[in-house]
């Protein structure tokens, strides 16, 4: 009876623990080869990252020496891959776009970094960090969001400051 008993108590608990290291591994995963994806497309452009973080379906990199920052977003369709020079950046800006369910608590729907360029010619180039439409849940983007924003604001103010030195 013993013996039984505790078979059947390790089944139990192997029955809820499998499945939950499964997941857990499955979505370790899918965030790896998300990053090895990205880094394979991005090693053609030569520049050395110092700092990087995927999320979702999205990586974003910053090389410091060089002040370049690299986006990748993989859709189904396309890969969209955006290298940006922060030298030629005059702003940043986060955009969130709140909409009220029907529970009337305001969910997140759309957050988007905005850079606006010095020169007037190039449009504003939006990095979009998350979008409801895509199915995936929120995942600490506010937070990212904002990590990345004060690293652009710090490296923005190093190049006007290094511009008005020289």
């Amino acid at each position: 009876m013993k013996l039984s008993f505790t078979l059947l108590s390790m089944l139990l608990v192997l029955s809820v623990l499998v499945p939950f290291f499964i997941f857990v591994f499955k979505g370790l995963n899918s965030k790896t080869k998300t990053k090895h994806k990205a880094e394979k497309l991005l090693l053609s452009n030569g520049l050395k990252y110092t700092m990087s973080e995927t999320w979702n379906n999205k990586f974003l990199a910053f090389a410091e020496n060089q002040n370049m920052l690299s986006y990748v977003h993989f859709k189904d369709e396309i890969n969209v891959l955006k290298t940006i020079d922060l030298t030629q950046v005059k702003s940043c800006e986060i955009i969130s776009d709140y909409q009220k369910g029907k529970d009337k608590a305001s969910h997140l729907k759309h957050l988007d970094l905005k850079l606006q360029f010095v020169s007037s010619k190039k449009e504003a180039l939006i990095l979009s960090f998350f979008d409801a439409d895509e199915a995936f849940i929120e995942d600490y983007e506010a937070k990212r969001i904002q990590n990345w924003h004060d690293i652009i604001e710090t490296n923005l103010s190093k190049a006007i400051t290094l511009k008005q030195a020289s």
